[in-house]
C-alpha cells in the first residue's frame, strides 16, 4: 500500500501579525484550494538553466480566492532560469490604490508588493528589483499565446471535483524532512573551504542526511505541541511546507536535461543534481526571499544596515535576533539579491547549497 504520509493541517494555526488573532476560516481555506489547484496547474512547468522564457501567469479576477491564487503562484513559481522573472498579471477593476491596499494585506502578499517589480495605471515600480517576481495590475486579459490562464470559475470546478479531506490538508512528510535538513546544516559549520557550490564540501553531512535523518522511523508530525502558543515554531513549519511544495519542480528541470533519467544510477542522478547545484541553490534563494517577504518579513533598511556593520562577534548576530523577531516589523539580513548575499552573508549560502541536494534523496524516501 502507498504511503500517503501524515495528512495535517498547518494553515489553521496561523496568526496575523498585528494583532495575533488566527485568520478567518475563509481565508484559511482559500490558502488550501490555492497551494492544491497551483500544484497542480504549474506540475508540468520547468524551465532548465538556459532557458530564456518564463512562466506568465494571468490571473482573471480579484475575489479573495483569487488573490489567494496570486498569493499562491507567487510562493510557488519560482524556477532554474533565475535570470528570468516570474511574471503574474492580475485582472481587475478596482482602482490602483484599491487593488495594491488588499494586496499588501497579511493574508496576500504582505510585503512582498513594496520589493518586486510591478505595474499599475501604467506606472512601473521597484524595476530594478532583485525578486524574481513581477506583478502587473491590469483591467483586461492580456494577449500571451503562451501565457497560462486562471479564471475563478476554474479554480472553483478543481475545488469542487477534489476530495475534501485532501484539499483541506497537506501531507506533511517533505516538510519534515526539510526542517530535519536545515538543522543538519546548522550543524555543518566545519566544512573545508571550496565554495558554496562545492558539491564535495557536503559529502559528509548527505551521508548522514541520507543513511542516518532519511532512515529514521520515527517521522513525527510536523505540527508540534507548541504551535498553539509558538508563533515561530509555525512560521517555521508552514516555511518548510512552501520550500518543499517546490521539490518537484526542480526535479522536473533537472530530468528535462537527460533523458531516461530514472534509468541512471543514483551516482549518475546526483551528478545531474550537482552540475545544477549554482542555478537551483539561487533559485531556492530567490523562493526564500518571496516567501519571507510574503510572511511579512523586510530587508535592513540603510541605519541598520550601518549599525550592523559597525558591531562585532555576538553583537551582530544579538542584534540580527533582535531585528528578525521584532513582532511588528521584523527584519532579515538575508533578504537581498543573491550577489550582495556573498557579500553580506556568505556564511548562510551553505543552506540553500545542501537543502538542493538533499531534494532527490528526500523524494525517494517519501515515495
Amino acid at each position: 500500500m502507498k504511503n500517503t504520509g501524515f495528512r495535517e493541517r498547518p494553515f489553521e494555526y496561523m496568526r496575523r501579525r498585528a494583532d495575533g488573532e488566527h485568520y478567518p476560516e475563509e481565508v484559511v481555506q482559500n490558502w488550501y484550494i490555492a497551494r492544491a489547484f497551483v500544484l497542480d496547474k504549474l506540475k508540468d512547468v520547468a524551465f532548465p538553466p538556459d532557458f530564456s522564457g518564463h512562466l506568465h501567469a494571468i490571473v482573471d479576477g480579484d475575489s479573495p480566492l483569487m488573490l489567494a491564487v496570486t498569493r499562491q503562484l507567487a510562493l510557488s513559481a519560482h524556477y532554474l532560469n533565475y535570470s528570468q522573472r516570474t511574471v503574474i498579471s492580475l485582472v481587475t477593476a478596482k482602482e490602483a490604490d484599491v487593488i495594491m491596499g488588499e494586496l499588501k494585506k497579511e493574508e496576500n502578499l504582505g510585503n512582498l508588493p513594496d520589493y518586486c517589480k510591478y505595474s499599475v495605471s501604467g506606472t512601473v515600480k521597484n524595476e530594478e528589483s532583485f525578486v524574481d517576481i513581477e506583478l502587473n495590475i491590469v483591467r483586461s486579459r492580456p494577449v500571451d499565446e503562451c501565457g497560462i490562464l486562471i479564471t475563478e470559475e476554474e479554480v472553483r470546478a478543481f475545488a469542487a471535483s477534489s476530495d475534501p479531506a485532501l484539499l483541506f490538508s497537506i501531507d506533511t512528510r517533505k516538510a519534515v524532512f526539510t526542517g530535519r535538513t536545515y538543522k543538519l546544516g546548522a550543524a555543518v559549520d566545519n566544512l573545508q573551504y571550496e565554495g558554496p557550490y562545492s558539491p564535495g564540501r557536503y559529502n559528509q553531512a548527505l551521508y548522514t542526511f541520507q543513511y542516518k535523518v532519511l532512515q529514521d522511523k520515527q517521522l513525527l508530525p510536523l505540527i508540534g505541541q507548541d504551535w498553539e502558543m509558538n508563533r515561530a515554531a509555525v512560521m517555521s513549519g508552514v516555511s518548510n511546507i512552501h520550500c518543499s511544495d517546490c521539490f518537484e519542480s526542480r526535479e522536473l528541470a533537472v530530468r528535462r536535461q537527460c533523458s531516461g533519467y530514472d534509468k541512471l544510477s543514483e551516482k549518475k542522478r546526483m551528478a545531474l543534481w550537482e552540475k545544477n547545484n549554482d542555478a537551483l541553490s539561487q533559485s531556492e534563494h530567490n523562493r526564500w526571499l518571496t516567501e519571507k517577504l510574503i510572511l511579512g518579513y523586510r530587508p535592513l533598511n540603510a541605519r541598520e544596515m550601518t549599525e550592523f556593520e559597525s558591531l562585532f562577534g555576538q553583537e551582530k548576530s544579538a542584534y540580527l535576533s533582535r531585528l528578525k523577531n521584532d513582532p511588528s516589523s521584523p527584519a532579515h539580513i538575508d533578504l537581498c539579491s543573491f550577489r550582495d548575499l556573498r557579500r553580506i552573508d556568505p556564511g548562510n549560502m551553505k543552506y540553500d547549497s545542501f537543502l538542493v541536494l538533499a531534494i532527490p534523496l528526500i523524494l525517494r524516501a517519501i515515495r
